[in-house]
């Protein structure tokens, strides 16, 4: 009779991973709702909603979702809470009259704090992080499939004039270009970086075939954000995976993107590309993209760095509650936030701030390189590097859970902590002998 303690444990199927899903599982909860949110319902109540929602059922189960990591692996979330409590370390100065800002204030840091103990709990089952990345780009994909025919012909926009946007939030009046193609460019990097890690000719026809229609969506969107994100994220992979495994990748995208700058030639009966009724029309979306220079940009920072006052603003910054948006009779444009997260950081936060980030990049960043030079897992690098870079360029605050693009959490919070707490996973489970901890 065979020895009950040498059966090898298998993975569980995909019905079984379902089940354990379809359960009221706040891990499984979470993976499944996460990307719906990012793609069908962006509106500015829910996710906040989610994440109590989400939390409440933890409690209930038992305090699950609160994992305290080991002594090895507790840098990076211990220097999220610093940046953090001083970017909040001003919210009683200056604070607006009535109960609604602070109230929503309040909801808005518990909804980014607790969002990141799921997600360092959630790493801790990779499977789980597996199914939302799935998740992610499955709807993305599904979500660029029903906005390239809407878009164009049903709702009549001109291509290369009108930037693509998903058109299935707010109840079909679509999401901002920018936030489209920030989201759809994520879930393209997850494909680009699935196809270089899996071994199924089955999976990787589907993830190229993911990225061809993200990466054409991402084009579409005329986003420079998002596309600078995705060279990042490709010079990441070249640098960290063998040849063969990145020159699809490549391949992939760079047919993608001749192909989108020539629709208007290539299909001149749907996207007609000649001047109509007087009006003068550049021929491709990278003729409008160029043509756009820096979008106001430089003038909304030179009109926020022109709101600090003295030296102790530089250092400690101006303030949680200091205004950052900006009026036609400020700057030639309204800007809603101050489009860089890096740049809010510096603007709130002072160089106290800005240098707490950095200290919490570089201990990130430590954790998801040295997951990428093993081999484990080049995705969160990746991703790490392309939210790191279009943030550069769009965003709004990295202290809240919900802002006015909403895509923080998905481009800089989630590969941050995923990657770490899946480091330190790696690192309680592998004998201490196996491997050196230089990284770490």
């Amino acid at each position: 009779m065979p020895d009950s303690s040498a059966r090898i444990l298998r993975r569980p199927s995909w019905w079984a991973e379902g089940w354990q899903f379809a359960k009221w599982d706040p891990f499984g909860f979470g993976v499944l709702t996460m990307p719906l949110l990012l793609f069908v319902m962006p509106l500015h109540w829910i996710p906040q909603a989610w994440v109590l929602l989400w939390t409440l059922v933890a409690l209930i189960k038992g305090g699950e979702l609160f994992h305290l990591p080991s002594r090895r692996g507790r840098a990076v979330p211990l220097l999220a809470m610093v940046f953090l409590g001083w970017m909040w370390s001003s919210v009683f100065y200056g604070m607006p009259a009535g109960w609604e800002a602070p109230t929503l204030a309040v909801l808005n840091g518990l909804s980014l704090v607790l969002f990141l103990l799921g997600v360092w709990r959630l790493a801790r089952r990779p499977s789980r992080l597996e199914w939302m990345l799935t998740g992610i780009i499955g709807i993305g994909v599904l979500t660029a499939v029903i906005s390239f025919p809407v878009y164009y012909l049903v709702q009549g926009h001109n291509l290369p004039a009108d930037r693509l946007e998903n058109v299935i939030p707010y109840g079909f009046h679509g999401l901002y270009a920018v936030n489209s193609g920030m989201l759809w460019a994520f879930a393209g990097v997850a494909a680009a970086a699935g196809f270089t890690q899996t071994e199924s000719p089955r999976q990787r026809t589907l993830l190229a075939t993911a990225l061809a229609i993200l990466i054409a969506a991402v084009f579409l969107t005329q986003t420079r954000g998002a596309l600078l994100g995705v060279g990042v994220a490709l010079v990441i992979l070249m640098l960290t995976r063998p040849l063969p495994r990145w020159t699809p990748v490549v391949a992939v995208i760079v047919m993608t993107g001749w192909t989108c700058q020539n629709l208007p030639r290539l299909i001149p009966a749907v996207f007609p590309s000649a001047p109509s009724a007087g009006e003068v029309l550049l021929a491709t979306p990278g003729d409008h993209m160029l043509s756009r220079a820096d979008s106001g940009r430089l003038q909304l920072y030179q009109e926020l760095w022109r709101r600090v006052e003295g030296a102790a603003e530089v250092v400690m910054g101006r303030g949680f509650w200091a205004r950052d948006t900006a009026e036609t009779i400020e700057i030639a444009w309204p800007a809603p936030h101050p489009h860089g997260a890096f740049i809010s950081t510096a603007y709130h936060g002072g160089l106290i701030g800005l240098g707490l980030l950095g200290l919490l990049v570089w201990a990130g960043a430590r954790r998801s390189i040295w997951l990428a030079q093993r081999g484990i897992d080049v995705r969160w690098l990746a991703f790490l590097g392309a939210g790191g870079a279009s943030l550069c360029l769009d965003g709004h605050t990295l202290a809240l859970f919900q802002t006015v693009p909403l895509f923080e959490p998905l481009l800089f919070w989630l590969p941050l902590i995923a990657g770490a707490s899946l480091a330190a996973k790696v690192m309680e489970d592998t004998p201490a002998e196996t491997f050196t901890e230089e990284a770490l």
